[in-house]
């Protein structure tokens, strides 16, 4: 029985160090995401490490954090976002340091819809801040459109 009570304290303070972790995953995310529908380019460029990536799959790449701000607001501006949409959403410890977030999303916009997968990979600094080190989506339009 004490072994029992040992083996059920441990998963369930290892489930509750995990949820932690997976909190901080979806922290990050809003915070992210809020900056992003604010327009707050300087402060979204400041969530991605120096060597981060962003990559529109199978179109083009993005590297470090001012091409990436900048590719953020060029999309933004080009797509006109209304209202985005995502569902499935995972938030992932793989590590201490590193945190996942991925997602299905589809968002409105003002002449089409569009729809497709999301996903970051999040690693903590040295120095403290966690920091995007990956991020990687796809824009497939409705066929209704």
């Amino acid at each position: 029985m004490r072994l029992f009570l040992v083996l059920f304290v441990t998963v369930v303070g290892l489930s509750c160090a995990n949820r932690g972790r997976s909190n901080i995953a979806r922290d990050l995310f809003r915070t992210y995401s809020q900056r992003v529908y604010n327009k707050e380019y300087d402060l979204v460029r400041s969530m991605y490490h120096d060597n981060a990536v962003t990559v529109e799959k199978g179109k083009r790449a993005y590297y470090g954090p001012d091409a990436i701000a900048k590719a953020i607001k060029m999309y933004h501006e080009d797509l006109g976002v209304s209202k985005t949409l995502n569902t499935n959403e995972q938030f992932i410890e793989l590590s201490n340091d590193f945190v996942y977030y991925q997602s299905d999303y589809e968002s409105e916009l003002k002449d089409q819809n569009i729809r497709g997968t999301y996903w970051q990979i999040w690693k903590k600094s040295s120095d403290g801040p966690w920091k995007i080190i990956h991020d990687e989506f796809s824009i497939d339009k409705d066929d209704d459109n």
